[in-house]
């Protein structure tokens, strides 16, 4: 026989062999007897609880079908895990060296019930801890059992589970009623089993409707492993009671989604994953008023637990509310003592128009109407026991760029960084716009935690007008003025002015502008120093070069009064006067001109022009040097009155005069002197130009002649001087001025004028007498008694 045919009739002897010899082994070891008595009893060992099996189907091809497995409580009544149907897939040739091999294990229908008890344990507390009382399995991992003398091995490679139903009860929050969650359609996988390597394992289902899945392997000998999770529409409203305290508000709704690596062991947990939840609705206890209602958040984290050193590594965290992001990095200590966080909060560059339209609407409704804009970032050190949050924020960094908003007609912006030390805050190259103004800031506050608050604020800048910023506002001031026009209105602006505040910080700081314009009038080197302390804001040393002069002021504003209450005093030396009063009376068009030094003290009160100009007081005096009337109203109504058309001004050497101010007139009483006009005006002025003055007027010979040829008067009213005294009243406001002769005054001056004439007559008619008893009567004579009663009633009479 050739070597080929003695091959082939082997492998034929070896397939009658197998065919025949197969299956008699497979009745002889894997009969269903056997196995009750091999799982049954084993399974009952193990785990001290009644176990049932039913019908047992062996076939060599298909392998082992085990009917109607269950589990039982410790009750031995209520079902604990049962199945439907259990198949074992084994390999025939390990059946030669008496092992039986199963590929895999298939449950189909699981049923698993799991209960947490009103003490906190569960239905399955007894199992765990005769896991941790029982010795290693061998490393072999063969359960050995003897039946008549023969010995095989039962080694399982794979583990399926089909259509499985997961019911946990738990008891420990309401006993009575205890909460029921369900895990349906429940599938799942393990491949490779062994103690000493690691075992794939897959899982999916339903829970409570969100759809769940998990890979990875996990080991025995060493319990651990790695897994992905991935859940999806998860509504956790349903969990709400096992979070619901730790919540500082209350969470009314929430669909989450589970992204997640998890790699753990008995000592270390790491994890790296994200949890997105949309249709967030949380009421927060310290913004009651604010609710969060459908926000779209997430967060991202990486970290890892070390349970022997209870420390926690947070990598990373990126929590995400609305496009709204921050960062955390750090670790955290002593998780089950006194925890110890040291952590490192980002938060990067976002719109703050964004913000704002992101925000629960009633967080920043005090926002909108400003319409902040611009970019914020910050960064911040977290660091100390969390048991003292209060004291958890150690540094912070706040970047601005063009951060700005809308307030009264203006929109400022700041660009530049604020450093927080402890309770300190620093400001660090801060620039503050306002159209084409420019300043830099220096700001450092500090008691940030300790009230009241401590503030040092400095402005430098190089070039800062005022007239953009008057103007601005100037409508907007104009058309409350208009609006209040009403007496009742009125009334109800003056009764309702801004204050009292109670500011519970001191304030003080220095102010430097190198050129600024008020009204059209430029002043250069301003500087000034203010403080705040207990809502009196005093203002000091404020001066600076205006009008080719100097000015200096002190001023105070309380703060702690309603309406505010002023107090001010200025001086001004060299000053030309023109410009100033051009700014502060357009109406007259530039009245004066020449050098002005003055004194003056104000006191007010009123937030508004309209209510301020009623309540201003004060005094002060006024000195002019080789000044110069100009104003076209006054100059040429008063030359009309003289019927002097020509006139276009009037120049004067000296002007000094005092001032006192009163619901909203200036009293003044001063003197022109020129050496063509002199003048003595006497009575007011409004802060709305209007005239009501007494203008005792001198003209001098030669102008008295000129007028003299016109009037015909001025030769009644010349004084001892030589000059014509002319009794004027000047009425009207400053753009249209009236002039008229003063009553008092001419009806003064005409008695005057009348009793010296009569008194010239009546010492001429009495001188004759005298020649006349003289000439007969050389001695002279006495004025006889009835001569002088006569004078002297005349005199009483004319009232001089």
């Amino acid at each position: 026989m050739s070597k080929l045919k003695k091959i082939i009739v082997g492998l034929l002897m070896a397939l009658v062999f197998a065919a025949v010899l197969l299956p008699l082994l497979v009745k002889l070891l894997i009969t269903p007897e056997r196995i009750k008595q091999v799982v049954v009893p084993l399974a009952e060992q193990s785990l001290q609880r009644k176990v049932e099996l039913g019908e047992i189907e062996v076939s060599l091809f298909s392998g082992i079908e085990l009917h109607d497995l269950n589990v039982y409580e410790p009750d031995g009544k209520t079902l604990f895990v049962g199945s439907d149907l259990v198949r074992l897939r084994y390999q025939l040739l390990p059946l030669l060296t008496l092992k039986v091999v199963v590929d895999e294990v298939r449950l189909e229908r699981p049923q698993i019930r799991i209960v947490r008890l009103a003490d906190g344990g569960f239905n399955f507390s007894d199992l765990l801890e005769q896991t941790k009382d029982r010795q290693p399995p061998r490393s072999s991992t063969a359960h050995e059992r003897r039946e008549g003398g023969s010995a095989f091995q039962l080694l399982v490679s794979q583990v399926r589970l089909e259509e499985g139903h997961l019911l946990f009860l738990d008891h420990r929050i309401n006993d009575l009623a205890p909460y029921r969650y369900e895990i349906s359609n429940l599938h799942g996988a393990a491949d490779g089993i062994t103690l000493s390597g690691s075992i794939p394992i897959s899982l999916s289902c339903a829970v409570n409707g969100a759809s769940l899945a998990l890979d990875g392997k996990v080991s025995l000998l060493q319990p651990g492993g790695t897994f992905r999770v991935l859940l999806q529409d998860l509504d956790v409203m349903a969990f709400k009671p096992y979070f619901a305290e730790r919540i500082p508000g209350k969470l009314t709704s929430l669909q989450l989604d589970w992204e997640s690596e998890i790699d753990v062991s008995p000592e270390l947990l790491s994890a790296k994953g994200r949890f997105n939840g949309s249709g967030l609705g949380l009421i927060l206890e310290a913004f009651p008023e604010a609710p969060v209602d459908g926000a779209v958040v997430s967060l991202d984290y990486d970290f890892g637990l070390d349970f022997s050193q209870d420390h926690l590594e947070l990598r990373a965290a990126t929590f995400n509310y609305n496009g709204l992001v921050a960062r955390l990095a750090g670790q955290i200590s002593a998780l089950t003592a006194q925890t110890i966080a040291d952590l490192q909060l980002t938060i990067p560059a976002f719109e703050l128009r964004q913000a704002v339209a992101e925000l629960p609407h009633s967080l920043v409704k005090g926002l909108v109407d400003f319409d902040p804009a611009g970019t914020l970032s910050a960064t911040a050190l977290i660091s100390g026991e969390l048991a003292q949050p209060v004291s958890l924020l150690k540094t912070a960094s706040l970047m601005l760029d063009n951060v700005q908003g809308t307030a009264a007609g203006f929109r400022p912006s700041l660009t530049g960084r604020l450093d927080l030390d402890r309770d300190r805050l620093i400001s660090r190259d801060l620039h503050l716009r306002m159209g084409d103004n420019a300043a830099r800031i220096t700001l450092e506050v500090s008691s940030l935690f300790d009230p009241p608050l401590s503030v040092r604020a400095d402005l430098d800048s190089e070039r800062f007008l005022l007239d953009p910023l008057v103007h601005g506002s100037a409508g907007a001031i104009e058309s409350a003025d208009v609006a209040n026009e009403s007496s009742t209105e009125r009334q109800s602006a003056e009764s309702d002015g801004i204050g009292p505040f109670d500011l519970p910080l001191q304030a003080s700081g220095r102010l430097r502008i190198g050129e600024t314009q008020w009204k059209g009038v430029m002043v250069r080197d301003f500087s000034a120093e203010y403080a705040l302390k207990n809502n009196l804001l005093t203002i000091s040393r404020m001066g600076g070069q205006v009008a080719d002069g100097t000015f200096s002021s002190n001023s105070s504003v309380d703060l702690a009064t309603k309406g505010l209450a002023y107090d001010t005093s200025v001086s001004f030396e060299s000053v030309t006067v023109g410009s100033l009063l051009a700014a502060f009376f357009p109406e007259a068009s530039g009245p004066l001109l020449g050098s002005m030094n003055a004194e003056l003290s104000l006191k007010g009160k009123g937030s508004s022009w309209s209510i301020i100009k009623k309540n201003l007081a004060g005094y002060g005096a006024l000195q002019f040097v080789d000044g110069r009337l100009v104003s076209p109203a006054l100059v040429k109504g008063f030359g009309a009155f003289l019927q002097l058309p020509e006139l276009n001004g009037i120049s004067f050497k000296d002007f000094k005069g005092s001032l006192a101010l009163d619901n909203g007139r200036l009293k003044i009483d001063s003197r022109l002197l020129g050496s063509r006009f002199k003048f003595y005006p006497k009575g007011s002025i409004g802060l709305d130009g209007s005239l009501n003055l007494a203008l005792d007027t001198r003209l001098s010979p030669e102008v008295a002649a000129e007028v003299d040829r016109k009037m015909k008067v001025t030769r009644y009213l010349t004084d001892e001087n030589g000059w014509t005294q002319l009794p004027l009243l000047v009425s009207g406001d400053l753009a249209s001025p009236r002039f008229g002769l003063d009553p008092e005054g001419v009806q003064s001056r005409s008695v005057r004028v009348i009793g010296q004439e009569l008194e010239k007559q009546i010492d001429k008619l009495l001188d004759k007498q005298k020649k006349t008893t003289a000439e007969g009567d050389q001695k002279p004579r006495e004025p006889s008694a009835a001569e002088q009663l006569l004078k002297d009633s005349l005199r009483n009479l004319l009232g001089h």
